[in-house]
C-alpha cells in the first residue's frame, strides 16, 4: 500500500500470475480483449471466413486471379491432357503415325526413297551422275575445259587475248 502511494510498483504486481497468466492466452480471453486467437490464422478458418490464406501464391490461385498474364506458364499447362482439353496440339500429335491418321503428310513421306516409290522426281535426279546415266548433258559438260577436251571452241577462245595469240 505504501509503494502504491509513492508511485512504485509493489512486488505482487510483478508476479507471473498478474503479468501473463495462462488464462490470458485462452480463446475466450483473447476475444474479450480483441486479440486474434491462434486458430483464427489457420488455413481452414480463413477459407471458411472468406479470407485469403497464405498459400494464395499457388498456381491455382494465380490462375483464378489471372495473375498469369504477367508471369509465366505453370508446368501443368504444358501437359498433354491440358493441351488436349484446351484444343492445342500436344507434341506427339506431330508424329508420323498421328499425321497419317489425320490425313496429313509426315516428314518421311518427302524423303528420296518415298519419292522414288511414288514415281516423283527428287533433287538428286538433277545431279551430274544421274544426268549422265539418263543421257542428258550435266552442267560441267558445258565448261570450257570440257569443250577443249572434246574439240569444241570454248567462249574464251573468242576473247581478244586469244585472238592476238593466234
Amino acid at each position: 500500500m505504501e509503494k502504491l502511494r509513492d508511485g512504485q510498483t509493489p512486488r505482487w504486481r510483478n508476479s507471473a500470475l498478474d503479468k501473463s497468466p495462462l488464462w490470458r492466452n485462452s480463446t475466450l480471453e483473447k476475444h474479450r480483449t480483441g486479440e486474434t486467437p491462434r486458430w483464427r490464422n489457420s488455413v481452414l478458418h480463413k477459407i471458411c471466413a472468406g479470407e485469403t490464406p497464405g498459400w494464395t501464391n499457388s498456381v491455382l490461385d494465380k490462375l483464378r486471379a489471372e495473375k498469369l498474364r504477367v508471369g509465366g506458364t505453370p508446368r501443368w499447362r504444358n501437359s498433354v491432357l491440358h493441351k488436349i482439353c484446351t484444343g492445342e496440339t500436344p507434341g506427339w500429335r506431330n508424329s508420323a503415325l498421328e499425321k497419317l491418321r489425320a490425313g496429313q503428310t509426315p516428314r518421311w513421306r518427302n524423303s528420296v526413297l518415298e519419292k522414288l516409290r511414288a514415281g516423283e522426281t527428287s533433287r538428286w535426279r538433277n545431279c551430274a551422275l544421274e544426268k549422265l546415266r539418263v543421257g542428258e548433258t550435266p552442267r560441267w559438260r558445258k565448261s570450257a575445259l570440257e569443250k577443249v577436251r572434246v574439240g569444241e571452241s570454248p567462249r574464251w577462245r573468242n576473247s581478244a587475248l586469244e585472238k592476238l595469240r593466234v
